[in-house]
């Protein structure tokens, strides 16, 4: 018989999980309230969208980048310039940007000195002549107000800010949500730590940023803190930089639906581990500056520790204990995948099973992912590091 004891102390991280879970959520409806649209004058939109550079990092891009250009290009306003940083491309990515011969802004090609996303990121920005840089990754679609959301928030927030987080989601193009299955789990995961990563802006503690579509000073960049070892956590580790140096006011958002980033999806389950496992592989690298990305990762492994333990001691009070989580993590997720779209041409009944589903694989995905990160060498784009 498991003892009251120990039930009261394997609801203790339930409970700071559901408390944790409510703040997320208030202060996630809050930013994403916000817009700065029509508040600033035609002139000082031009001006600002005028001193932003796209910085594109890629490689074998053949299919992604050309959309992403004439999606640029479609806007209601438009960019400095792009500069594209190409990694030894082999299927003719730059091939393709120069059959696009009536862009309507300047396009700059230039090789990746390095090997990985992060040299070609700072290649790019160290070559940009304008105050912020926006950077996406290749397979990003967006919108005609782009550009002018960024702009608008700038104009608003940009004397505060350094570094800006974009709403980003994935999904099958810019306008349209997953409609399969395995993408939209995906994106409702994903939208989830996006939810959390924008309350902790909120709370002025940033935690995590998106690589996939954010905006940055382009003076403020801190170039020589990347961690060019490791496959990923430009974002992260960019961002701890700026927190380490005391500025971590200076992270801002951008709440405006306007400004959405729209990524693809993992095709299928190998895919999505290793790019989870890329993820993942950071983590152990992640500085003391990150200390909001720590306390919340120990609140969830312990919510899941305990909870596997009291399924296993008692599958009673285990089963109450997994429903309580459950809908706290349901409730959430609907609430911030409801913001970016993601059930959108949904019923009621595909929603819930999505949620469901989502709450039930969940664990077993993130388990999986921890067993496996040992075996496996994370990569960028089929890219070794270093």
């Amino acid at each position: 018989m498991t003892s009251p004891w120990f039930l009261l102390l394997a609801f203790v991280p339930l409970a700071w999980h559901g408390w944790q879970i409510s703040g997320w959520s208030h202060r996630f409806k809050t930013a994403w309230s916000r817009t700065d649209s029509g508040k600033v004058s035609p002139p000082v939109l031009t001006a600002y969208c005028d001193n932003i550079t796209v910085v594109l990092p890629v490689r074998n891009e053949v299919v992604n980048l050309p959309n992403l250009l004439l999606d640029l290009a479609a806007g209601r306003q438009l960019p400095a310039g792009v500069i594209i940083v190409d990694d030894a491309s082999e299927d003719g990515t730059l091939d393709a940007v120069q059959q696009l011969t009536t862009l309507p802004f300047p396009v700059r090609t230039m090789a990746n000195p390095g090997r990985g996303k992060k040299p070609g990121l700072s290649t790019g920005i160290r070559a940009t002549q304008t105050t912020w840089v926006v950077q996406v990754d290749a397979d990003v679609r967006m919108g005609h107000d782009f550009i002018s959301a960024i702009a608008e928030r700038l104009a608003s927030t940009g004397e505060q800010t350094d570094m800006m987080l974009l709403p980003l989601r994935l999904a099958d193009c810019a306008g349209r949500a997953p409609n399969k299955r395995f993408a939209r789990l995906q994106a409702l995961d994903f939208a989830a730590m996006q939810g959390w990563a924008v309350a902790a802006v909120q709370r002025q503690r940033p935690a995590m940023a998106s690589g996939g579509a954010w905006v940055w000073r382009s003076s403020a960049f801190p170039h020589d803190e990347l961690k060019p070892e490791l496959a990923s956590g430009d974002d992260v580790f960019a961002l701890s930089a700026l927190i380490k140096r005391g500025d971590a006011r200076r992270v801002g958002w951008c709440g405006d639906p306007r400004a959405m980033a729209s990524a693809g999806t993992m095709p299928d389950l190998q895919s999505l581990l290793d790019q989870r496992i890329r993820w993942g592989a950071k983590s152990a690298a992640y500085p003391r500056s990150l200390s909001e990305a720590r306390r919340v990762a120990s609140v969830v492994a312990a919510v899941h520790v305990f909870g596997l333990v009291l399924l296993c001691l008692n599958p009673l009070a285990g089963g109450v204990y997994w429903t309580i989580k459950s809908g706290i993590d349901m409730a959430y997720t609907h609430q911030v995948g409801t913001a970016y779209g993601l059930f959108d041409g949904l019923s009621r009944l595909q929603r819930a099973q999505d949620l469901l589903l989502l709450a039930f694989v969940h664990p077993l995905f993130i388990i999986t992912t921890l067993i496996l990160m040992p075996f496996r060498k994370a990569q960028w784009k089929g890219r070794a590091t270093g």
